[in-house]
């Protein structure tokens, strides 16, 4: 009995770890595209794509407060396109409004 409740534990861990690996992305992605929106006045400029990037490495410093495991370069290569392709979509849903 204890051997299912240690392994449904190590479980629940690694999805609750995986769903912040998930959401931390997704919102800095959804800040990135709405700050990009209200300071860069022309869409055509790539200055918005500078505060995406941005958003990407203050993850680093958000990740390490928050004692969340980044191991190897896979995981910051998905934290950077979540990242990115979330900024993508919200700064293009809002350009369109």
């Amino acid at each position: 009995m204890e051997n299912k409740d240690i392994e449904r534990d190590k479980k629940r861990a690694e999805y609750e770890e995986g769903l912040k690996k998930t959401l931390i992305p997704v919102a800095f992605g959804i800040l990135a595209g709405a700050l990009s929106f209200i300071l860069i006045k022309d869409p055509v400029s790539t200055d918005g794509l500078i505060i995406a990037i941005i958003m990407i490495f203050v993850q680093k410093f958000v990740y390490r407060s928050l004692h969340i495991p980044m191991e190897g370069v896979k995981d910051w290569i998905y934290l950077a396109f979540m990242t990115l392709f979330c900024w993508f979509v919200a700064y293009t849903l809002m350009l369109n409004l």
